[in-house]
């Protein structure tokens, strides 16, 4: 029985190329596409072709949305969802924090911080429900102003508690991503998620070149 995936966010490059060498691994995958709120559905970015027609939309600052999503995932790949990858790469937003807005560090936080964090908790006990399942949560690590360095530290420190803690019956896998070579992670994740032996309780560090290393 192949494996079912679930990817987040469409349309990234490295989430296409995941997805594409997922496919020759046999896995067969889904992704979540971020919505606006108040957006009609036609006009969400979840349209653009390059998302695929596995597309499920999320918006990222509403927790009853993750739910719905999940379970619209998880009936879109037959009834069941093994695995959720999440590909977290915060945008640059205000280039100083003198620039930002309340709205803006309030936005930031909660849907960076909390809106995956809310996504995370309602995909790990759907697969707790199920009796097993794999979360897999990547942080690109990039140049950025404040505000994204602040969602990308919540979003590392996220993933790094998940997997020292551990967790039966999920497992929780997190990698900060230095490596800028979408196709390479591609590769070192599908071999990851495949090798359950491999798993160390730290979070990892891809940088490309010698393959994922414990921090």
């Amino acid at each position: 029985m192949k494996k079912t995936t679930l990817v987040v966010p469409a349309g990234s490059a490295r989430v296409e190329a995941f997805i594409a060498e997922a496919k020759v691994s046999g896995r067969v995958s889904a992704t979540l596409g971020i919505v606006e709120p108040g957006l009609p559905k036609a006009d969400a970015d979840t349209d653009d072709p390059k998302a695929g027609t596995n597309c499920v939309p999320w918006n990222p600052l509403s927790f009853a949305s993750a739910r719905a999503a999940i379970l619209e995932a998880e009936t879109m790949l037959g009834g069941r969802l093994d695995e959720l990858l999440i590909v977290a790469d915060p945008p640059p937003g205000a280039t100083s924090l003198e620039q930002a807005t309340p709205r803006d560090i309030e936005r930031s936080a909660l849907e960076w911080a909390a809106g995956y964090a809310e996504l995370i908790r309602e995909m790990a006990k759907r697969m707790i429900e199920t009796g097993s399942g794999t979360i897999a949560l990547v942080v690109v690590q990039a140049d950025r102003g404040p505000l994204g360095s602040i969602a990308a530290g919540a979003l590392a420190g996220l993933a790094e508690s998940l997997v020292c803690a551990g967790s039966v019956p999920v497992r929780y896998i997190g990698v900060n991503d230095e490596s800028g070579q979408p196709d390479l992670l591609a590769r070192h994740l599908v071999k990851t998620l495949d090798d359950t032996g491999r798993d160390t309780g730290k979070l990892q560090r891809f940088n490309g070149r010698g393959g994922l290393f414990g921090r």
